[in-house]
């Protein structure tokens, strides 16, 4: 295993013990945001005022991770909502989109299974840029590529509908009309800068507040 891998499962099994402490002086009936650093760094308070919020992401995480991660991160928790928003490092991981589509599943029907009265919200995974920009690091885009996303996302969308849950396309609100992330929403490729997370925002805040 290498430094850098090494380094990723120190931090993110740092971070899940930390969740089982601070899930102790939670309230049931929150809104769980359940994600990769994506989430991670997304300032769910600010953007959701008044709303009782619980960011769950972990940076670098995976789907596979989130599997292993649930019951702090969401059964813990009791949460009456949870928003997943997952799959971006598989891709760039350069897994199989059924395998990436197969363990959201996964998430989805153990949501179910144990969390019967939570409400699960699917999200879309958000596009990439790989334009030659000076703003774009492609060491950190990677083997991302739109046209996969895209594609997962529609397998997503019928997930979505064969779970009987809400799929919401964040996606084409981020993307320009070459289909990358616009580059005012991103700060180098993959993540959001802070226009790019009002976006998302005012997208998720109908179904957050409904």
């Amino acid at each position: 295993m290498g430094l850098l891998n090494r380094i990723v499962q120190f931090y993110q099994s740092k971070t899940e013990i930390a969740f089982s402490e601070l899930n102790e002086c939670a309230e049931p009936g929150g809104i769980v945001f359940l994600g990769d650093s994506i989430t991670d760094f997304f300032r769910l308070n600010e953007y959701f005022h008044g709303i009782y919020v619980i960011n769950r992401g972990i940076s670098w995480d995976t789907t596979d991770g989130v599997l292993l991660r649930m019951p702090e991160s969401v059964y813990q928790l009791k949460p009456a909502k949870v928003f997943l928003m997952i799959g971006t490092n598989d891709v760039g991981d350069n897994k199989p989109e059924h395998e990436i589509v197969h363990n959201i599943d996964q998430i989805i029907t153990a949501i179910q299974a144990n969390s019967p009265d939570t409400k699960i919200y699917l999200e879309s995974i958000y596009p990439v840029s790989v334009l030659r920009h000076k703003k774009i690091r492609k060491i950190i885009v990677g083997k991302r590529t739109n046209e996969k996303i895209r594609s997962i996302n529609e397998k997503l969308k019928n997930l979505a509908q064969e779970k009987g849950i809400p799929y919401i396309d964040v996606h084409s609100h981020l993307a320009d009309e070459k289909g990358n992330i616009r580059l005012e929403y991103t700060v180098e490729g993959l993540h959001l800068t802070v226009p790019g997370y009002r976006v998302a925002a005012d997208v998720l805040r109908p179904w957050v507040m409904e």
